[in-house]
């Protein structure tokens, strides 16, 4: 949750990319964990982070093809900028349209308190506090 704030603003991509690669190495990391952990509170917190990963991966999907189209643009013929232009600009409208979807998602995530819940059975079941796990900005 740590990039939620840079994912919200929408202005920066890898702010999303981050957390979208975080929520995935956590889903990774808790479908290999489940067995220590009682299901009935696990099972919602996993398929949370399920939703925040698939929620953050359309959102994704669309920026990594808006670069690659806009990368694009340089190389195609004169006739197929137009094209390609109004490709981009569908995109562009689609990923704006994903901004919504992401804030609700965060909305219900904090009403819910996902991370308060998460923490908590880490803590219990593991020993491990969340706070030490969060990443460390890079030393100068």
């Amino acid at each position: 949750m740590s990039y939620r704030d840079g994912t919200l603003l929408g202005e920066d991509v890898e702010e999303l990319h981050a957390m979208r690669v975080s929520s995935r190495r956590l889903r990774a990391a808790m479908d290999a964990f489940a067995g220590a952990f009682p299901s009935k509170a696990f099972r919602p917190l996993l398929r949370q982070v399920k939703e925040i990963t698939d929620v953050l991966g359309d959102a994704r999907d669309l920026d990594v093809a808006i670069e690659r189209l806009t990368g694009e643009l340089a190389t195609v013929a004169d006739d197929e900028r137009p094209g390609l232009h109004g490709l981009i600009a569908r995109y562009r409208h689609e990923r704006a349209a994903e901004q919504p979807r992401i804030a609700e998602l965060f909305a219900r995530l904090d009403a819910e308190r996902f991370e308060e819940r998460l923490a908590r059975q880490v803590a219990t079941h593991t020993g491990v506090r969340l706070e030490r796990l969060r990443p460390r900005p890079p030393e100068a």
